[in-house]
């Protein structure tokens, strides 16, 4: 598999986890699917969004990425590797297009400085949360899985720490479940 899109779906899949209902993720927007903030039509998702089936989730995943790697190849002035691409994507996906359209990783990215670019993914594993920008382990294995999918492509022999073993047993959870289990709490 090297399509760019395919391989971001996979990451997409297994960080943001599957909710047929609408949720509101920890940045508090209403998402629906693997994490859509909107519809294939461009509406907003809100509490009174109707649930979707998982093959409408997963056309919804692709329809959203296909329009990101178009925001994304526009932002892009030097060539990519299929990995790196779908690695960026994610991270687009996730974090949004404003995020990497102002980025140092673009800087880097742009300025041919590909591995210390890809490093950049790294940082990106914090999240408001009270007033106060806390590390989310969660999306630090996010980041890493990126990272690991950007440097595959390049055949660089960096490595990032292992993961580090949940203390807390809602570590583990996808973002849909641990949603899930919130509401019912």
């Amino acid at each position: 598999m090297n399509d760019s899109i395919a391989l971001a779906a996979a990451l997409a899949r297994e960080y943001e986890g599957l909710s047929l209902r609408p949720y509101i993720c920890p940045a508090g927007y209403w998402t629906i699917g693997y994490g859509n903030r909107c519809l294939a039509d461009g509406a907003a998702v809100t509490a009174r969004t109707r649930p979707i089936t998982r093959q409408q989730a997963e056309d919804l995943l692709l329809f959203t990425l296909a329009g990101l790697r178009l925001k994304l190849r526009a932002l892009i002035h030097v060539p990519v590797t299929p990995n790196q691409e779908a690695a960026l994507l994610d991270w687009q996906y996730n974090l949004g297009t404003s995020a990497i359209a102002g980025s140092t990783l673009l800087r880097l990215l742009n300025s041919g400085q590909t591995i210390a670019a890809g490093e950049q993914l790294l940082l990106w594993d914090h999240m408001h949360r009270n007033g106060h920008l806390v590390r989310v382990p969660g999306l630090t294995r996010r980041r890493q899985a990126e990272w690991h999918l950007y440097v595959g492509a390049t055949g660089a022999g960096s490595s990032v720490p292992s993961s580090p073993t949940p203390s807390n047993p809602t570590e583990n959870l996808n973002m849909a479940e641990l949603y899930r289990l919130k509401a019912n709490a």
